[in-house]
C-alpha cells in the first residue's frame, strides 16, 4: 500500500514540475498555484514516511534559504518562484538531496546561460530557471542521498 502512495506521489510530482517547467518557459513565472501544491503534496509524502519531518523541513530552509542569499547578492536576478519551488524540492529531497538537487540545477542553467551567450543573445537575456531546478528536483528525490554518500566516501 505504501508503494502505491509513493508512486502515486511521485507522479504527482512529475506532473507538477512538467507543469511548472512549461509555465516558467512560457511566460517567465512560477506561480504559487502550482508551486505550494507541489510543497504540500512533498509534506504528505513525509507524512507517509518518504523521510522525517525534521529531514524535509531542513532541505526547505536550506534550498529556499539558497536560493534566497543567491536572489539578495544578485539583485533579483533569481525570481521569488525559483526561491519557493528551491523550498518545495527540499520537501522532497530533505536536506542530503537538496545540494545535489542545486548542483545539477546551477550546472544546467550555466550551461544554458552559455549557449545564449554563444548565439548572441547577451548578458540581459532572460533564462527561465524553472526547468533547471524541476530537472535538479528529479535527481535530488531520485538518487540525492546516493550522491551524497559517494561524495562523503571520498571527502
Amino acid at each position: 500500500m505504501r508503494e502505491a502512495f509513493s508512486l502515486a506521489g511521485f507522479l504527482v510530482f512529475g506532473l507538477l514540475l512538467l507543469r511548472l517547467s512549461i509555465e516558467d518557459v512560457r511566460t517567465g513565472f512560477l506561480h504559487d498555484r502550482w508551486v505550494m501544491p507541489l510543497a504540500a503534496a512533498g509534506l504528505v509524502m513525509t507524512f507517509l514516511g518518504s523521510r522525517t519531518l525534521a529531514s524535509a523541513l531542513a532541505g526547505a530552509l536550506l534550498g529556499g534559504g539558497l536560493l534566497f542569499a543567491v536572489r539578495l547578492l544578485s539583485r533579483g536576478g533569481i525570481g521569488g518562484g525559483d526561491v519557493k519551488l528551491a523550498a518545495a524540492l527540499g520537501l522532497w529531497t530533505g536536506h542530503a538531496g537538496i545540494l545535489p538537487a542545486l548542483f545539477v540545477a546551477f550546472l544546467l542553467g550555466s550551461l544554458w546561460g552559455i549557449v545564449l551567450l554563444l548565439r548572441g543573445y547577451g548578458r540581459r537575456a532572460k533564462l527561465p530557471f524553472g526547468p533547471c531546478l524541476a530537472i535538479g528536483g528529479v535527481v535530488g528525490v531520485c538518487f540525492g542521498d546516493e550522491i551524497c554518500a559517494f561524495y562523503e566516501a571520498f571527502f
